[in-house]
């Protein structure tokens, strides 16, 4: 049974053409993931399919009576007063009669109980983000779309949303946007990539998606390039035949130039789409320096906002090259340590040549209400032709540096925090989630830089194919306490 139904949508937002003629079912029971890079319009397709965005062209139709729930990227603000059970019960008819199923679906998302008493604002993102699906679910939709679901998630939130999307008796049909190739491979049945523009449909999951999406891209350009070598040769044979025709008067000639022409302009149309060649690079730079010591903490101790202890580390030292990766709950404190390390304290000694940069996860160096290009060239000082050819460096079209910082995509965000972090040229890197909003092709070029600068770095990720990738020692929090796992 069909539910949603998108005919020759096409769409275009701030002069920018994302994909055209697009044709697409999700029918009961589909489990979709849905790729691409940055800013190709993954969101708004999801958007597009719950009928709030009015900018497209063509048809999008709904089964009659369809119910959606849709998980967006980000917070909603509007809850920060609320707690848990209030937001949840708010949802339901009967607040009274229904309160068990809200308490249903925290327990199997194993939301403490302890923390369903505390307000919106007071919680983890990773939490936040757990009590966004928790709504969805408990609405008990037709269709779940989901826009990057995994990102501020522990690998225990990662799993609970694995078993629940694998279980179709809570779940049947699902879309989800995600950049967490684990995950993908873990929950989707079918993969939906969006490239140049346009979207290709495979029946397998992601990593057997892309394996054949590559191999077509490959098989492709081969046949274009083939095609475009024919065509030159028959426009050179077509001049040939026109200009003896025109010199010896013979209309046999220039027939065969017709016919030779007819031939080239049928190719041309069938010729396959140029791949996109807009230069995208995700580069990092670090300010070189020969001390061998970068970091020791002895006998640090972290506590939440409320005073609760969250983290103690006995002994802890970073040397140049080493990598930490850090991993625990939503909430255990590794967001608080790396802070803890930008401000320095008496149980905190970081090398005196060492310049630290980071990367937080809310992206906070980034203020939304500024242009791209007015932020970057204040920032760092550049002339505007400097400042351009840095952003056209990281993929951003002129267009995209007049826009507002807040107007671009999360992951168009991301990739300026990376470019931010570039140009500030650090030796000592801190990295919350990094990977959260970036495009897979994304990942695997911080992937590569990391390995090629060799930077020290202390990285907080749950994204288990890219730690598995960049680090080096691996610790994790647990019971408030800092320990080696690797």
């Amino acid at each position: 049974m069909s539910l949603v139904k998108l005919e020759h949508v096409s769409l275009s937002l701030g002069g920018k053409f994302l994909f055209s003629n697009f044709n697409f079912v999700i029918n009961d029971g589909d489990r979709i993931g849905i790729v691409g890079d940055n800013g190709s319009g993954k969101s708004s397709l999801l958007r597009i399919i719950t009928k709030n965005i009015d900018e497209h062209e063509g048809r999008v139709s709904h089964a009659r009576g369809l119910s959606w729930q849709h998980v967006e990227q980000g917070f909603i603000n509007q809850w920060d007063v609320a707690t848990p059970l209030e937001i949840l019960t708010g949802c339901l008819p009967d607040v009274i009669a229904d309160r068990w199923k809200a308490e249903y679906i925290l327990e199997m998302l194993e939301f403490p109980k302890e923390y369903r008493m505390l307000t919106h604002s007071q919680l983890s993102g990773g939490w936040k983000k757990v009590l966004m699906v928790a709504k969805a679910v408990l609405m008990e939709p037709d269709l779940l779309l989901l826009d990057e679901p995994t990102n501020h998630l522990d690998k225990n939130h990662l799993a609970n949303l694995i078993r629940l999307l694998s279980d179709s008796n809570v779940i049947s049909t699902f879309a989800v946007v995600s950049h967490n190739r684990d995950f993908l491979d873990s929950v989707t049945k079918s993969t939906l990539i969006l490239k140049n523009r346009s979207f290709n449909l495979y029946n397998r999951s992601f990593t057997t998606a892309r394996e054949l999406f590559l191999a077509q891209e490959s098989a492709s350009l081969c046949a274009r390039i083939e095609a475009v070598s024919e065509i030159k040769k028959l426009k050179k044979s077509a001049q040939f035949q026109r200009q003896l025709g025109v010199n010896n008067y013979s209309d046999k000639a220039l027939q065969k130039a017709k016919q030779i022409e007819r031939k080239v302009k049928t190719m041309e149309s069938l010729i396959p789409d140029k791949p996109d060649s807009r230069k995208r690079e995700i580069s990092l730079a670090i300010d070189e320096f020969h001390a061998r010591k970068i970091l020791q903490i002895d006998d640090l101790t972290l506590r939440s906002e409320t005073g609760e202890l969250l983290l103690f580390i006995k002994s802890l030292h970073l040397q140049r090259g080493d990598r930490l990766v850090i991993s625990g709950a939503n909430g255990s404190g590794k967001s608080t340590l790396l802070r803890a390390i930008l401000n320095g304290g008496s149980c905190i000694r970081v090398g005196p040549s060492v310049k630290i940069g980071i990367l937080d996860q809310e992206l906070s160096a980034l203020p939304l209400d500024l242009r791209v290009l007015e932020f970057f060239t204040s920032q760092f000082k550049f002339d505007q032709q400097q400042t351009i050819n840095n952003l056209a460096s990281s993929g951003f079209s002129y267009a995209d540096l007049q826009k507002n910082i807040g107007d671009l995509s999360y992951g168009e965000r991301a990739r300026l925090a990376l470019l931010m972090l570039r140009l500030s040229t650090p030796n000592f890197l801190l990295l919350d989630e990094p990977t959260n909003h970036l495009d897979i092709d994304t990942q695997e070029m911080l992937e590569s830089e990391i390995h090629r600068i060799n930077p020290a770095a202390i990285i907080v990720s749950h994204d288990v194919r890219f730690i598995e990738n960049v680090g080096t020692r691996f610790y994790e929090i647990s019971n408030g306490q800092l320990r080696a796992t690797g």
